[in-house]
């Protein structure tokens, strides 16, 4: 949880954290609404918003995706929270759409730990199995030109940071990832050390 008063973007940003375990206190609509505003206000290409938003919040639901996820495991957490967030996108009515979509979900989880909640974002574009998607849209009837880009867990996090977040969190120094006007003559994989 965020320890100190909010005053600028970048404080928002270094103070949120990916949320995994979750208090049982149910979500406010206000709070759902809000995040879910936040969300919509994304930027996209030629202002296409090619995106949805599937709010579940029936518990069996979620354990009903979550057990059809063959590494399950990792993603217990999808059904511990009050609510889970899938942001749909529609790669036929924009080709920025994954992109956008990535969009939504950062402002989504920023406006969430803004407002003391916390989420978490599973990738589902690219990474899980086609057959896995298929079960997830014909249980949740998504049509199938609906890409699922995550399903993302919104709740108040754990009273303990260290149950509820990894802390601390870790980045790579500006002076590693920052060149100015163009890239360094270099023969190094210097990505691979910075790892």
């Amino acid at each position: 949880m965020q320890t100190a008063p909010i005053t600028s973007i970048l404080d928002l940003i270094k103070a949120r954290r990916s949320t995994r375990r979750f208090a049982s206190t149910p979500v406010s609509d206000a709070d759902l609404n809000a995040v879910l505003e936040a969300a919509q206000w994304a930027p996209s290409g030629d202002n296409y918003q090619p995106w949805k938003f599937l709010v579940i919040k029936n518990v069996a639901t979620m354990e009903k995706i979550v057990d059809m996820i063959p590494y399950k495991q990792m993603q217990a957490f999808l059904k511990k929270a009050p609510v889970l967030i899938g942001i749909l996108v529609n790669e036929r009515k924009s080709s920025w759409a994954i992109i956008d979509g990535s969009l939504c979900a950062q402002n989504l989880a920023l406006e969430a730990w803004a407002r003391g909640l916390g989420t978490c974002f599973s990738a589902w574009y690219p990474t899980a199995p086609k057959t896995l998607v298929d079960q997830v849209k014909t249980l949740l009837n998504i049509p199938s030109h609906w890409t699922i880009l995550t399903f993302t867990p919104l709740g108040y996090p754990d009273p303990d940071p260290k149950r509820a977040h990894i802390l601390p969190p870790k980045r790579k120094s500006l002076e590693k990832l920052v060149m100015y006007e163009k890239f360094p003559d270099s023969t190094d994989d210097s990505e691979n050390k910075d790892k």
